[in-house]
């Protein structure tokens, strides 16, 4: 991801953290923690999109989220 939002956990609390993102996506605390360490469900990409604006947090967008998905099977492989 780019702007700062290298993890998937740095998105999250971006957007206010493990509770509000999934008060907001409808998810449980513990599913959305979880992401932290699995990535982001891509279904859910448009739906943070939605609350990043709302928020004003125009460096989310779906492109940067999917960067990110990008680079995570990288990251893993370098951590094996």
């Amino acid at each position: 991801m780019v702007s700062g939002m290298d993890t998937p956990g740095s998105v999250i609390d971006a957007l206010g953290g493990t509770d509000k993102v999934a008060e907001a996506l409808s998810q449980t605390p513990s599913t959305v923690s979880g992401w932290r360490k699995r990535g982001i469900p891509s279904g859910h990409w448009p739906a943070l999109v939605a609350l990043a604006d709302l928020l004003g947090r125009n460096d989310i967008t779906l492109e940067v989220l999917a960067l990110g998905a990008a680079r995570k099977p990288i990251l893993d492989e370098a951590r094996a």
